[in-house]
């Protein structure tokens, strides 16, 4: 059965009403309609660096550990790559386990500014 874990420091400082944002679009999710891996997108924002910040929630459906370590993570809007990189971090999301995760998107990084309204993202 799917289940919710905050990374460490996430639990120690994420904010009451962001932690029930999270909660709510988890208890809306349905892992029998999705297979291994899945990326929902809970916000995205700029920040003072001109970076794109996308926080996600990952969802491991499958029976083994899923590493991020080494993933391809793409960003995507009407099905046109808009920003790309390799992913640097190093979060493991446990077997049939939920966690929420921000990926920073350098300004380098982006082919265009996104839109931030219609997006997804791709962990490869």
């Amino acid at each position: 059965m799917q289940k919710l874990e905050f990374e460490s420091a996430w639990d120690k400082t994420i904010a009451r009403q962001d932690r029930e944002e999270i909660e709510r679009v988890f208890s809306e999710l349905h892992s029998e309609e999705h297979v291994r891996q899945q990326a929902v997108i809970l916000k995205t924002a700029y920040n003072h660096k001109k970076e794109f910040l996308v926080t996600v929630l990952v969802n491991n459906y499958s029976t083994g550990p899923f590493s991020l370590i080494g993933k391809k993570v793409l960003y995507e809007e009407e099905e046109h790559t808009i920003g790309e990189m390799d992913s640097r971090y190093t979060l493991e999301v446990p077997p049939e386990t939920s966690m929420p995760w921000t990926f920073i998107f350098p300004e380098a990084a982006l082919g265009r500014n996104p839109s931030r309204e219609y997006g997804k993202l791709i962990i490869m």
